[in-house]
């Protein structure tokens, strides 16, 4: 009698499942990780506090460093959101900085004209902002590529010059707004933010709604014809995006006290915002943190004054060009082992050619 032997599996589908695993393995160590910052970053800045000085305990983080780091969380709000329309949905919006200055601006007009709690303002500065992404998302999101690239664009551009010539708003001398003096509560809510900006790509990728959205970088047409209702996902993402931008806007304009065109429709946050998560991985979860983390250390530790900060612009301009170029798919790829230019391509190459 003729005894049936078990096919032994494919090759194929035995380094998928390796492949699998240790994808899977290699998140939750980045989730690990990513807990262990998040702890020490919630408990270092306590050293500052009167009472664990009196102590005599050392001073981990000056004021240059709240500073600086809350700056990082600031930026990992701002790239975090632009990655849900830009990365996610596959819409580069190169104007997401007008939704940073609707928000400053909603909080200090009213916090200044209306004598709202500073809370209440923040809330309004989010809500605003997903008002006016839904209201321009409509006509703008039906523009694609480098047309919707260009056309939010010239809204952040001409929004901030419409503020800059209303008197109501402050105009050309902008918005001064209570002193609030504790830099511990502003690095607080920024990484309140920051947090609740990851927990929101997260739940996203991990919802039917960012399948559609990923569907739709992908091929929105076939989107379309899957049953994907393209208009409604793009729109909602763009005003959770909006939302996000606006509550960092909020924030910062009650943290620097002054707001105006120049600080908060600065377009270089946008541009910052957009190499950030370039550099750290566009449509991941950590990519915008880790990004952001990079560049803005990057720029702060190095940038000076004079012939420095020529060189030092220099400096970044080429690192930027050599990540763009070397690491296609961020930082976080590259460690994942899922990009064409790995730890493991730079190994073989080395050992192919005797280095």
């Amino acid at each position: 009698m003729a005894i049936e032997t078990a096919e032994p599996a494919t090759p194929a589908l035995g380094s998928f499942a390796v492949a699998t695993a240790a994808a899977r393995r290699r998140e939750r160590i980045l989730y690990i990780v990513a807990a262990i910052v998040l702890a020490v970053l919630i408990v270092i800045p306590l050293s500052s506090l009167d009472a664990v000085q009196a102590a005599g305990l050392p001073l981990v983080m000056d004021r240059y460093w709240f500073r600086v780091t809350t700056l990082i969380a600031m930026f990992v709000i701002i790239a975090g959101a632009w990655n849900i329309i830009g990365g996610l949905t596959g819409y580069p919006a190169f104007g997401n900085v007008v939704f940073f200055g609707i928000g400053a601006y909603t909080a200090g007009t009213l916090i200044t004209r209306a004598s709202l709690p500073y809370a209440t303002a923040v809330v309004g500065a989010v809500v605003v902002c997903a008002a006016v992404a839904c209201v321009i998302g409509l006509p703008l999101l039906r523009l694609r590529g480098h047309y919707f690239a260009v056309a939010s664009l010239g809204v952040a551009v001409a929004t901030g010059e419409v503020i800059n010539n209303v008197q109501f708003f402050g105009g050309a001398s902008g918005i001064f707004m209570p002193i609030i003096r504790s830099d511990l509560l502003f690095y607080y809510l920024m990484l309140g933010g920051a947090v609740l900006t990851v927990g929101t790509t997260w739940l996203v990728l991990h919802s039917r709604f960012g399948f559609g959205l990923i569907a739709i970088r992908e091929d929105e047409v076939a989107a379309g014809v899957i049953g994907v209702n393209t208009t409604r996902y793009k729109v909602a993402a763009y005003m959770l995006s909006a939302a996000l931008t606006g509550l960092a806007g909020a924030i910062y304009a009650q943290w620097n006290v002054f707001i105006d065109q120049s600080t908060a429709f600065n377009l270089d946050v946008s541009i910052d915002s957009i190499l950030m998560v370039l550099i750290g991985g566009i449509g991941t979860i950590f990519g915008p943190v880790i990004g952001a983390a990079a560049l803005e250390f990057l720029i702060q530790t190095f940038a000076g004054s004079g012939e420095l900060a020529v060189w030092t612009q220099i400096g970044l301009g080429v690192l930027l060009t050599a990540a763009v170029i070397f690491l296609p798919r961020g930082i976080v790829d590259f460690f994942g082992g899922r990009s064409s230019f790995t730890r493991e391509y730079v190994r073989r190459t080395l050992r192919e050619t005797g280095v």
